[in-house]
């Protein structure tokens, strides 16, 4: 693909010009860069960031949808209501957030799955933070992950590798680079999460779950689009 080619495209010096002010020269930097400052090698590369990036945006959607509704139901049955998020002892700052799933889901009488989906990956994040340890990973959402007792401290594994997944989910949506050749994925502050360790995350959970998505997911094609960059001579 280096050389601009597919369905009869090619690329052609006029091209450049237009692609390097609509992409910008700035975003275009990195991969001028490891592509040796060839125009045709760092559009390769940002192509194959952007296929890398479709590729993964099921699977991540997939993992919070699951520590989504991993949670809900823990607490849920931890407190006796699907309405857990208003009887919770939560923090001013994750108060706010319910409030505002609550109000974009249609106000006071929003049913808890409306609320649910209006609630940030971030927020539950925070709720495996360590400020959240006692009210609500003690005594409800270690139950969550019923399969990741190997983990040790659990607690803080689990939150660092749901904040990286957080960050990689940001940098997709952000139209962040993310491709490496280190065979890993760029999530920003300087950290990285393999494959293995984003699917990981949904096994903690249900490894059937995972198994389903690695099945039917993009997983495969990400794996390949990243091994063209571990045994290519560009480099990120």
């Amino acid at each position: 693909m280096a050389n601009g080619s597919s369905s009869g495209f090619h690329y052609n010096e006029q091209l450049f010009a237009k692609l390097e002010r609509t992409i910008s020269r700035e975003r275009l930097r990195r991969y001028l860069q490891a592509g040796h400052q060839d125009m045709a090698n760092a559009l390769w590369l940002y192509e194959t960031n952007v296929e890398l990036s479709e590729a993964l945006y099921g699977i991540v959607q997939g993992v919070e949808v699951a520590l989504r509704n991993a949670c809900h139901h823990e607490l849920a049955g931890g407190y006796g209501t699907g309405q857990w998020y208003l009887v919770a002892p939560m923090s001013s700052y994750l108060q706010d957030k319910v409030q505002s799933a609550i109000q974009k889901s249609g106000g006071p009488r929003a049913v808890p799955g409306q609320v649910m989906t209006e609630l940030s990956l971030g927020f539950w994040v925070d709720l495996l933070a360590s400020g959240s340890e006692k009210a609500f990973w003690i005594p409800h959402l270690h139950r969550a992950f019923p399969f990741a007792k190997g983990l040790h401290p659990l607690r803080p594994k689990v939150h660092q590798r749901f904040e990286r997944l957080r960050w990689l989910r940001n940098r997709i949506a952000h139209h962040e680079p993310i491709l490496t050749t280190r065979g890993s994925l760029y999530t920003g502050h300087g950290k990285f999460l393999t494959l293995d360790e984003v699917d990981e995350c949904l096994r903690w959970i249900c490894p059937d779950t995972a198994r389903w998505l690695r099945a039917r997911s993009r997983f495969y094609a990400a794996e390949d689009l990243l091994g063209q960059l571990t045994t290519g001579q560009i480099q990120l």
